[in-house]
């Protein structure tokens, strides 16, 4: 460049008009619209499973309290059943009612040989009773 500078104006090589040139520009709008039809699909299903998961975990906690309650529920009941039952219990409840052991010149037992013909052999006076055989084992 200094030679250029040496020389007068006039010799020197005329400048060259330099400008951008734009690019080719490359159709963006076919790949946006795939990539779309692609990925929204995708995001669709992963949003309907996480809702899916989400549900499933709120109704297995529900599930999971529930049967805790139940639970403690269940151990009270038969604690209760256990309190009830107790034979101290029972004869004091049944000395409270007045009841007593029979003599043992009161109590009698029968020996039955054979088979039963019927299941449940209902009383002919009493109509419940007759109902009853006609239900059969059902309460």
């Amino acid at each position: 460049m200094s030679r250029d500078r040496d020389r007068p104006r006039s010799a020197r090589r005329p400048r060259r008009v330099l400008r951008v040139v734009n690019p080719k520009r490359r159709r963006r709008l076919p790949l946006a619209v795939a990539a779309f039809l692609v990925l929204a699909p995708l995001v669709f299903g992963v949003v309907v499973v996480q809702t899916m998961v989400s549900q499933t975990s709120f109704r297995i906690e529900q599930v999971s309290s529930r049967q805790a309650a139940l639970q403690q529920s269940y151990e009270e009941l038969k604690l209760e059943v256990a309190e009830l039952s107790a034979p101290g219990r029972i004869a004091e409840e049944a000395a409270r009612l007045g009841l007593r052991l029979p003599d043992p010149s009161q109590v009698h037992t029968l020996d039955v040989t054979g088979e039963s013909t019927h299941s449940h052999a209902a009383p002919t006076n009493d109509a419940a009773y007759a109902i009853k055989a006609l239900l059969g084992k059902a309460p």
